[in-house]
């Protein structure tokens, strides 16, 4: 077995390999060559400092995004007929010291809270639970929305920018938000008032089948419940993924009754 850098294999071998390690995965996880390409882009992962450990092929991967003195586990998988020997960790722990060579303090991932094998390993290697975020879907519905009015993203995002009370994880960073909007994504904002002020206001992309939301601050949970279903708005899907746990917005979603797709352990390790 040898560790290389991912980027030395072709983008169609990592999207093989990342594809078989998450073959049999708790939550359907299957990624095209576009999807895998966004997902590298938008959330930084750092291809040089990702790694492959190599059997007779390609084994385990991995992947390792950078940002601001920081890094974050991209997704880190073991193709089945290779577990159990160790693999997924020596490239978990290869990845991260060469995160830290490049002057990274600190690394970040999130770990369903079912997956108790995966769990234990970032435990050994020094990660430590921080807070719980939950994947949310709040499924469509023909009721009437409640009043909101539109605004354009970077208005939107300067609102939210000074008012959120919770630091954003990584895949719904500000310089996610960002890359998204340079390559293309059409992004919206919406805000919900009461007495003449702001309580609410959300940063939205829309697809043809649901509305996701990027970011949401809202001063309480009616605010955050009320600019919830205005931006599902009438027969649309609403998704919302990795919510700290307790916010406003987790708390609206509950009570609207959406969906807990599932619930993830924030893990932070000082490098």
């Amino acid at each position: 077995m040898r560790l290389i850098p991912a980027s030395q294999l072709s983008e169609q071998a990592l999207v093989e390999l990342f594809n078989a390690g998450y073959s049999d995965y708790l939550l359907p996880m299957r990624l095209t060559t576009a999807a895998f390409a966004q997902h590298v882009a938008v959330n930084d992962i750092d291809l040089e400092c990702s790694r492959v450990a190599l059997d007779e092929e390609p084994a385990a991967l991995a992947l390792i995004a950078r940002r601001d003195g920081a890094g974050w586990v991209g997704g880190m998988a073991t193709v089945p007929r290779y577990r159990r020997r160790g693999l997924g960790e020596e490239a978990l722990s290869a990845g991260l010291a060469a995160l830290a060579d490049r002057g990274a303090a600190v690394a970040w991932l999130e770990v369903i809270d079912q997956n108790q094998r995966a769990l234990k390993l970032y435990e050994k290697i020094g990660f430590e639970v921080v807070r719980d975020l939950v994947v949310w879907s709040l499924p469509a519905n023909d009721a009437p929305a409640p009043r909101s009015r539109t605004i354009d993203a970077p208005n939107a995002h300067a609102w939210i920018r000074p008012n959120r009370l919770d630091r954003e994880p990584w895949q719904r960073a500000d310089e996610v938000v960002a890359a998204l909007g340079a390559r293309g994504a059409t992004l919206r904002g919406l805000v919900v008032d009461r007495d003449g002020q702001v309580v609410a206001t959300a940063l939205l992309r829309d697809d043809a089948a649901a509305v996701e939301a990027l970011q949401v601050v809202a001063t309480d949970e009616q605010a955050a419940a009320d600019l919830l279903l205005a931006a599902a708005g009438v027969g649309r899907e609403l998704r919302f993924r990795n919510v700290p746990d307790g916010a406003p917005a987790s708390l609206a979603l509950d009570r609207l009754g959406a969906a807990r797709i599932a619930t993830q352990h924030e893990m932070r390790v000082t490098l």
